[in-house]
């Protein structure tokens, strides 16, 4: 007869794996009736864990292991900042790893993180992946940027972010917008966001005047040269990020184009450096990290821990 393991028992009962290891090792953050359905299942099926996995259990390590998708975003940047802040100050410490988007080195880096048997894990998501695998791993995960299904997450409401500047350049008599974004396969900072500026143009019998390239200024500086050359009369352009609206910048300053408004999202103190009537949605995300970190250290510790979406605020710089 096959060895039942921490997953048929979790199976059996209804709850996570990490549920079951938690019943098993005595935390006393797991609630009564939860704990007692686990142990009447590890009774009715004489279940005896594995020492070997108590005893690593118990000699788990007080690091956290994050996973950011580019370590050369300022966003992310400011995100981890709020994160370390918070874990710190809780004695833990930190493994950074970067994923650049894929899910072979995500895979990787796991695998390197549960070796080292950390405490838990802080994952920056990627649109699209299938992080199914990460089920299997019983390590309390927290994801940033993006609602991941079954997994906690502390996420950015993008497309009330686009919503609320469409509103505000229509209150300031703008109607030929144009958006520069990325690509779709992004599902929140490229398609969600595109999303309200293409229901805004929809509502507003609005020509749809929009191109897709990539995170950098030099994407946005190209693709406003071609909505430039190939349209009139646009009175506002509207980025998918600041990093995106600094290259759209220089290319209305190369061409003495002063009138045209141009917003993006991240709140960046470059562009306000550089340009002090951008306009731009603050996300906050140190706050985001800071509120990342605390989840993470709650699940550590065996508590409930809800989602969190985070509306932008729109700020003139």
């Amino acid at each position: 007869m096959k060895k039942l393991t921490i997953i048929d028992i979790a199976r059996m009962a209804g709850v996570g794996k990490s549920t079951v290891s938690r019943v098993i090792n005595g935390d006393p953050g797991v609630k009564r009736a939860t704990k007692e359905k686990v142990l009447k299942v590890i009774e009715e099926v004489n279940f005896i864990p594995s020492r070997s996995a108590q005893s690593m259990r118990l000699k788990q390590n007080k690091v956290i292991g994050i996973i950011n998708t580019r370590l050369g975003s300022r966003s992310e940047n400011k995100t981890i900042k709020g994160i370390l802040e918070v874990l710190y100050k809780n004695n833990y410490d930190v493994i950074i790893l970067e994923s650049d988007f894929s899910r072979e080195k995500t895979v990787e880096h796991m695998d390197v993180l549960r070796e080292k048997n950390i405490a838990g894990v802080i994952i920056f998501a990627i649109s699209g992946m299938d992080y199914a695998f990460l089920e299997k791993m019983d390590i309390p995960v927290v994801m940033v940027a993006k609602e991941v299904e079954n997994f906690t997450s502390i996420a950015y409401d993008d497309y009330s972010a686009i919503k609320s500047v469409m509103g505000y350049l229509e209150e300031e008599g703008r109607s030929r917008i144009a958006y520069i974004g990325v690509d779709h396969r992004d599902i929140t900072t490229g398609y969600i966001r595109y999303s309200a500026y293409r229901d805004w143009c929809k509502t507003n019998k609005q020509k749809d005047i929009s191109r897709f390239g990539d995170f950098s200024y030099e994407s946005g500086y190209r693709l406003a040269k071609e909505i430039f050359e190939a349209e009139r009369d646009i009175e506002a352009v509207v980025c998918a990020t600041d990093n995106i609206a600094l290259g759209v910048r220089k290319f209305l300053t190369e061409g003495a184009m002063e009138n045209i408004v141009v917003t993006g999202i991240g709140n960046d103190k470059l562009l306000k450096f550089l340009y002090e009537d951008h306009i731009s949605i603050n996300f906050r995300y140190d706050e985001a990290g800071r509120k990342a970190a605390r989840s993470i250290v709650k699940k550590i510790q065996g508590e409930e821990v809800e989602n969190t979406l985070i509306e932008g605020e729109l700020v003139k710089l």
